[in-house]
């Protein structure tokens, strides 16, 4: 008798946390759902990864492929936001000099939209030989 109402109080017990914690509002920060009016001050080719920081905090994931390949960016930032079409995923690439280059929005039933987008810099050109 006293093995069965130990189980019993520990049954209760447990189904009072469940409880409690499906009564837990999730926060939006919780998610990193990010704010539309603020990637839309991301400016492509100005932005540096600071900026990106203090207007939407940090990225849901990073993606640094370090050198793989010379002519694609490195560094990727993602965020993740919903609206009235639901969720999306803000997708941030960046220059060698942690410039934004490449500001998208990609939701799960349409194209991927690229909201900014800003050429690579050019580097200077080196000519070898004698000019003649």
């Amino acid at each position: 008798m006293r093995i069965r109402a130990r189980w019993l109080a520990i049954i209760s017990a447990l189904l009072c946390s469940f409880t409690a914690a499906a009564e837990t509002p999730q926060a939006s920060t919780a998610t990193g759902d990010v704010n539309l009016a603020n990637v839309a001050k991301i400016k492509a080719g100005h932005s540096t990864r600071e900026q990106i920081k203090e207007l939407l905090g940090p990225p849901y994931r990073m993606t640094n492929y370090g050198d793989c390949s010379p002519m694609d960016y490195q560094e990727f930032w993602e965020y993740v936001g919903h609206d009235a079409a639901g969720i999306f995923k803000i997708h941030i690439e960046f220059d060698d000099a942690g410039v934004a280059r490449i500001i998208a929005k990609d939701t799960k039933k349409g194209p991927i939209v690229v909201l900014d987008a800003a050429p690579r810099p050019e580097k200077e050109h080196q000519h070898s030989g004698t000019g003649g």
